[in-house]
């Protein structure tokens, strides 16, 4: 080669890897080598070879995903039998914007006999600048708006010309031969078509966005060509010069009349029902209040009646019958009227500040009766909240209050419990909870309990009520702005709650954090639990199924209990209210007693606070309230291990 030839190649080579629209490239199939060199590259990413990798030897990113099948058939070609390719393809700059590329290379050999290729890459896409647009953003968006009916509209704001693609025309029933028409033209036969009464709120909304800069979105009426309503939806958005001047809108224009006579139709079925609503609640209100004039001249009269002296035993227990059911039914027709008032929003609840502590010992002054009759003790217990205020009205609560003691005193079991008791919770809510010792509720029935008339299996039993009166106590308390809710097991009793916003709560408990979550945050443990039941033993099993870290062991006699925690080394011995074989006194003394198992702590299952166990559980557990009363059991053990250890120390 001349001295000439070499330089003008040299020189070319170099403009070649100066140009910021060019690049060269060598790629060795067989040992995976390669190299790139020039500006082109690092538009593309930031690593040359990174870059080569994504358009050509590597997992080909950068290209195009219509590209990729093809490059890879003609890379593999090449390797077998090629000696030259010359192609285009679509790639993707480092911005995100499209390219087009002009990818090619030739095959040489090396001196050792290796095959490889050497070629380069080029720009090419301002040439082509037309087709990139059409297929990058243009005929692809417009093809994907085609395919679900979505039409495309502009308003050049400098001639007050719109141009509306076949989709707008079709939806006023127009084919594409009709609707060819002057941009002018075609505005004032589009606004033919519309509403009168739409026109001003389209108008508006196509101001504020041109000059407030506003979002377009707008829905309006169109008229048919072949008669009949079409509802669009218009929305788009201004484009501005280089300057700030706004310059069209481009927008689009979708058909939503079946979403809109569908939305139409459900707003006319939702006044008709609160129509009928309203009519209902008012003749319901009629009703009970006609009900309640013959209804007390009946238990009036039946009263006197009593009170004659030559009525036989037969003949008074009749009459008593009949104002038992005439009481029962005055009941029922003041339920239905309450339900009513609330059902039409006619309750309109007082709220103001009150001592929740003064009304329920009001509420338990009131229910005496009915507690002692039915052999259940009340207890009330509010736990330094005595003088606490929540906003509320103080009618309704007591009627809430009176509801759930009245059937935590009814749906109790002989010589039952009932307790009342008040505790803060997170972020300033007071909570008082009703707590019984009655049956429960099954799992399969919680779902049904604030159902109106749903007493849930209690109406075959000989327990009279109407069903309603938990119906009632929870649309009142949603009604102040509080919270109710309830935790039942089925043979264990069951506590309800409401929760009411304290005033001028105290900074701690506005501080309160929910209750956090011991399950997963629980170490390794072994749980040994003595008890005689059975239903106990499986309810605790399944309480703690999903936390895989505590291994429970079951024993179902005390003497057997204290025999596997002295050879079983458990972490934690919990035991029922009523232990097989052994008091609960003797059962921690002898634990206690023993250096082997006195550094286990001890988690009675109880109502009350039980003296001979280190943390106390109710009967109404749940997984959370177990996981922290486990936690604090730990770290009991935890601490007394400390104390041991150190004793151990001293006296050796």
């Amino acid at each position: 080669m001349q001295p000439t030839q070499a330089l003008t190649q040299v020189q070319y080579l170099h403009s070649l890897l100066l140009s910021t629209n060019r690049g060269v490239w060598e790629w060795h199939p067989s040992t995976g080598v390669q190299r790139a060199t020039g500006n082109l590259w690092q538009r593309l990413h930031r690593d040359p070879e990174s870059a080569l990798c994504g358009v050509w030897s590597g997992d080909l990113s950068l290209v195009h995903s219509d590209d990729r099948d093809g490059l890879i058939a003609l890379r593999s070609r090449l390797c077998e039998q090629g000696t030259f390719v010359d192609t285009s393809i679509r790639a993707y700059a480092r911005d995100g914007q499209p390219l087009w590329l002009r990818l090619w290379a030739r095959a040489l050999t090396a001196p050792g006999g290796e095959r490889f290729f050497l070629g380069g890459c080029t720009d090419y896409s301002e040439s082509f600048s037309s087709k990139s647009f059409s297929y990058f953003s243009g005929e692809r968006f417009h093809h994907a708006l085609d395919m679900v009916g979505d039409g495309l509209w502009e308003w050049d704001l400098r001639a007050d010309e719109v141009v509306l693609d076949s989709t707008c025309w079709r939806m006023l029933g127009y084919s594409r031969g009709q609707s060819d028409t002057g941009a002018r033209a075609a505005l004032a036969r589009w606004k033919t078509h519309m509403v009168a009464d739409d026109y001003p709120d389209v108008k508006q909304a196509l101001e504020d966005n041109v000059r407030e800069q506003l979002p377009l979105d707008v829905e309006f009426r169109l008229k048919h060509r072949e008669g009949g309503i079409v509802w669009v939806r218009c929305r788009g958005n201004v484009q501005r010069s280089s300057g700030g001047e706004p310059v069209r809108v481009l927008g689009t224009l979708q058909d939503i009349t079946a979403s809109k006579k569908k939305q139409l139709k459900l707003e006319q079925e939702l006044r008709r029902l609160k129509r009928e609503s309203v009519d209902r609640a008012d003749l319901i209100s009629s009703l009970s209040h006609e009900l309640r004039t013959p209804l007390n001249a009946i238990l009036g009269y039946s009263q006197m009646v009593e009170l004659d002296q030559s009525l036989n035993p037969d003949q008074r227990r009749r009459l008593a019958e009949i104002r038992k059911a005439g009481q029962h039914l005055l009941h029922l027709a003041g339920d239905v009227l309450d339900l009513a008032r609330i059902d039409s929003q006619r309750l309109a609840p007082s709220i103001e500040r009150v001592q929740p502590a003064t009304l329920v010992a009001d509420c338990r002054q009131l229910l005496e009766p009915l507690a002692e009759t039915r052999k259940v003790s009340l207890t009330f217990e509010p736990l330094g909240w005595e003088h606490a205020h929540v906003l509320a009205d103080p009618t309704r609560f007591k009627q809430v209050v009176l509801n759930l003691m009245g059937n935590a005193i009814k749906y109790n079991r002989e010589n039952g419990r009932v307790v009342i008791t008040f505790a803060p919770q997170a972020e300033g809510w007071l909570r008082l909870s009703v707590l019984d010792t009655g049956s429960g509720i099954a799992s399969d029935m919680q779902s049904r309990v604030f159902e109106p008339f749903n007493r849930l299996g209690a109406e075959q039993g000989k327990i009279e009520g109407t069903g309603v009166g938990l119906a009632i106590a929870k649309q009142l308390t949603e009604a102040m702005g509080g919270r109710i809710g309830f935790d039942s097991e089925e043979g264990q009793g069951s506590v309800f709650w409401v929760e009411f916003m304290m005033h001028n709560a105290p900074e701690e408990v506005l501080q309160m954090a929910a209750r956090p979550d011991y399950t997963r945050s629980l170490p390794p443990c072994k749980l040994l639990y003595v008890t005689g039941r059975t239903a106990s033993a499986s309810r605790l099993k399944a309480v703690l199924a999903a936390v895989q870290q505590v291994e429970v062991q079951i024993v179902d006699d005390a003497m057997k209990g204290i025999f596997t925690a002295r050879t079983g080394a458990p972490d934690i011995i919990v035991f029922d209210a009523e232990l097989p074989g052994v008091s609960r006194r003797d059962f921690s003394a002898i634990l206690c007693g023993d250096e082997v198992t006195a550094h286990i702590p001890l988690m009675a299952i109880v109502d009350r606070r039980c003296e001979f166990a280190h943390v106390c559980l109710p009967t109404t557990y749940d997984l959370a309230s177990l996981a922290e009363g486990l936690r604090d059991c730990l770290s009991l053990k935890s601490v007394a291990g400390g104390i041991a250890a150190r004793n151990r120390t001293a006296s050796e």
